[in-house]
């Protein structure tokens, strides 16, 4: 088994294109199911991780993209789950899924920023409510300012910028966060002050 897994996951021919169809569109539909379907594929069945790919891939892929841009965004999203489909056996709950693949998702972006030594030019293009990331007082009318903004956000660091993604582009609380980046709450708490104070300083200083 640890073998088969050296590869990335194609379509078993165990299982006709019909049955992993209706394993996407009935199955996995449900947040109930989604245990067993993770289970499966830590059994080795390469049609199951598929599914897994086709539910989260989107998400993941947006998360690394506001990471590293989305220059580099694809490969980074590939190289996670390839890395997630080698080590899912060792996934103890399968309930933790999607954490623990964003965890790894957060993770490789980081090390893509670190050895690349460079940060590319971003758009804060969050997968959700993004006007929800104002701070208080003057700094919430400054997010209109949607160029000041982008290039508050093109200053933050790897973790940061995970940190507020997380928590604002994907509606995470913050204990949520910190699983997903796999830090102590105080720790995601500081690092999101943080981001939101450098934000702050460099939309003010565009003004």
């Amino acid at each position: 088994m640890a073998a088969a897994r050296q590869t990335a996951p194609v379509a078993s021919n165990e299982h006709s294109e019909p049955a992993r169809c209706l394993l996407r569109a009935e199955t996995l539909g449900t947040e109930n199911h989604l245990r067993e379907i993770v289970m499966e594929a830590q059994a080795g069945r390469a049609d199951a991780f598929e599914a897994l790919v086709q539910r989260v891939g989107l998400d993941m892929y947006r998360l690394a993209s506001a990471i590293v841009g989305p220059d580099d965004a694809r490969d980074v999203a590939q190289e996670a789950f390839i890395a997630a489909w080698r080590e899912l056996p060792r996934l103890n709950d399968p309930d933790r899924f999607v954490p623990w693949l964003r965890r790894i998702v957060v993770n490789r972006s980081r090390n893509a920023l670190r050895s690349r030594g460079r940060r590319p030019t971003l758009s804060l293009d969050l997968p959700g409510p993004a006007h929800t990331m104002a701070g208080e007082g003057d700094f919430r009318d400054a997010v209109d300012a949607r160029q000041a903004l982008d290039g508050a956000f093109e200053g933050l660091s790897a973790d940061q910028r995970a940190v507020i993604v997380l928590h604002y582009g994907s509606d995470l609380s913050i204990r949520e966060v910190a699983d997903s980046m796999g830090v102590a709450v105080g720790t995601a708490k500081s690092r999101l002050n943080s981001a939101l104070r450098r934000m702050r300083v460099a939309v003010e200083a565009q003004a």
